[in-house]
C-alpha cells in the first residue's frame, strides 16, 4: 500500500504546538518525489507465495545462477501524472520483480534505495511525482546481503494533460461544475456533497447538498474525508463556507476591515461529524476545553480524543493553514474554523456550564460575558478590552 504523501507547505499553522509530529509517512527528500513503497504479496510465485522457488533448505534456494528481472514496467515506458491525492498529481505504477536463487530484492530509484522485500518475487507500488527520465534498478541479494544480480529499466514521466485545479477535481473523481462569477471567489465551483466517500451536510439540512466554494478548497476536503474515515465517520456536518464578510464583521471593500477567508470561499466551519445517520461527534458537546497545548492535548474521553486527533491531524498533515478549535475563543465554541491562510492558535475563553472546572483553567481562559458584552469587546469598545476576531 502506497504511503500517503504530505503537503510541504511553508505555513505558520494555528494549533499553537509547532513541534507536534507530522502524521503519516514522510515523502523522501529526493528530487524524484517518490512515495516510499511497501512490497505487496504477489500471487505469481516466489518463496513467500509458496510457488516458483523450492521451499526446502536455505542452501537449496541458492543453487544455480542468481538472476533478477524487472517484469513490469517495460523498459522505455512513458507514464503520465494522471492520478491525484489532493496534494499534487502523480503517476501510479507497480514494479514487479522476479528473481531466482536470491534471498531478497532491493529496489532503487534514480540511485536511491527505496524498498526491499524478502524472497524471489516482489511487487512495489510507486507514485512518481517528478517529470522527466527515471531509472529503476532491482538488485538480488544473497542471505549475507551481497549483490548477486541486477536489472535496470528507464521510465519517462510526463505532466498531467490538465494540471489545473479543475483537472485535479477530475482526477479525484469529484462531481463538480464551474459557476458563473461570484463576488470574492477567484475560481467558483459547485461541488456535490459526496467527496471521497464522505458526505458534507449543512447543519440545519436533513440531507447533504451541493456546496459552492473556491476550487482549491475541494481537494482539501477530499483529504479531510480520508482522515475522518479512519474513525468510521461518513458525514462532515458544517455551518458554512461562503460568506462575504470581514473578520469580526463588516463588508470587504466598504468597511475598513480584513476580509475573512469565508469571503473568498476558502474556509469551512465544521460543526461535527456523523456516523451512520447519527451526530456522533459534536464540537460544542464533546470537545472539552483545557489549558495547555491543543495538540496532543489532554482529552477527557473517547469523543474528545477523536475530535482532538482530527483537528491535530488536519494541521500535522498540512491540509489547512489555519485551524481554530473551541480552544481559540467563545465565538468558536461550537466548530472548527479551517482555512487556507496562515494563522495562530491560542486559548482565549471557555463556556460556563459546559466544561468542567479544571485546575489552572481560569489562568488560561477569559470568563464568558453576556452577548452584548462580547460584541463590544470584539469591537474593542470596552476599556482595556482586546478585540477577539471571528475569522
Amino acid at each position: 500500500m502506497a504511503m500517503r504523501a504530505l503537503l510541504p507547505l511553508l505555513a505558520t499553522l494555528a494549533l499553537g504546538c509547532a513541534d507536534y509530529p507530522r502524521g503519516g509517512a514522510d515523502r523522501p527528500g529526493s528530487p524524484t518525489g517518490v512515495v516510499r513503497p511497501e512490497p505487496v504479496a504477489d500471487a505469481g510465485g516466489g518463496a513467500d507465495a509458496g510457488g516458483g522457488t523450492d521451499a526446502g533448505s536455505a542452501e537449496d534456494a541458492f543453487v544455480g545462477t542468481p538472476s533478477v528481472l524487472i517484469e513490469r514496467p517495460m523498459d522505455g515506458a512513458t507514464l503520465t501524472r494522471s492520478d491525484s491525492d489532493g496534494v499534487d498529481f502523480f503517476a501510479r505504477v507497480e514494479v514487479r520483480v522476479v528473481g531466482m536463487h536470491v534471498a531478497r530484492i532491493e529496489l532503487s530509484l534514480d540511485g536511491s534505495a527505496i524498498a526491499m522485500a524478502d524472497g524471489t518475487t516482489a511487487v512495489f507500488p510507486l507514485e512518481l511525482r517528478a517529470d522527466g527520465s527515471h531509472t529503476l534498478r532491482a538488485v538480488g541479494l544473497d542471505a549475507a546481503g551481497i549483490e548477486r544480480a541486477s536489472d535496470v529499466v528507464t521510465l519517462e514521466v510526463r505532466p498531467p494533460d490538465d494540471g489545473s485545479c479543475h483537472g485535479m477535481l477530475d482526477a479525484l473523481g469529484l462531481d463538480w461544475e464551474p459557476r458563473d462569477s461570484i463576488r470574492g471567489i477567484a475560481d467558483p465551483v459547485r461541488v456535490q456533497p459526496l467527496i471521497n466517500n464522505v458526505s458534507y451536510r449543512y447543519v440545519s439540512n436533513a440531507e447533504p447538498t451541493a456546496m459552492t466554494m473556491d476550487c482549491e478548497l475541494a481537494p482539501r476536503l477530499y483529504r479531510l474525508s480520508e482522515i475522518v474515515q479512519a474513525y468510521g465517520i461518513d458525514e462532515v456536518i458544517h455551518i458554512g463556507i461562503y460568506n462575504y464578510r470581514c473578520i469580526g464583521g463588516g463588508t470587504p471593500g466598504v468597511d475598513d476591515c480584513t476580509p475573512s477567508q469565508h469571503a473568498y470561499a476558502r474556509a469551512i466551519d465544521i460543526w461535527g461529524f456523523g456516523v451512520a445517520g447519527e451526530d456522533e461527534y459534536v464540537l460544542e458537546r464533546d470537545w472539552v476545553i483545557t489549558p495547555g497545548d491543543t495538540c496532543p492535548g489532554s482529552p477527557a474521553d473517547e469523543k474528545d480524543r477523536v475530535l482532538h486527533e482530527i483537528g491535530c491531524t488536519m494541521w500535522s498533515d498540512r491540509i489547512f493553514q489555519t485551524i481554530l478549535t473551541p480552544n481559540y475563543n467563545d465565538a468558536h465554541r461550537n466548530h472548527f474554523h479551517v482555512d487556507m491562510t496562515d494563522g495562530r492558535m491560542s486559548i482565549r475563553s471557555s463556556v460556563g456550564g459546559v466544561d468542567p472546572a479544571l485546575p489552572g483553567l481560569a489562568d488560561a481562559c477569559l470568563p464568558v460575558p453576556p452577548a452584548w458584552h462580547r460584541a463590544f469587546e470584539r469591537a474593542g469598545l470596552l476599556p482595556g478590552a482586546h478585540a477577539l476576531p471571528i475569522p
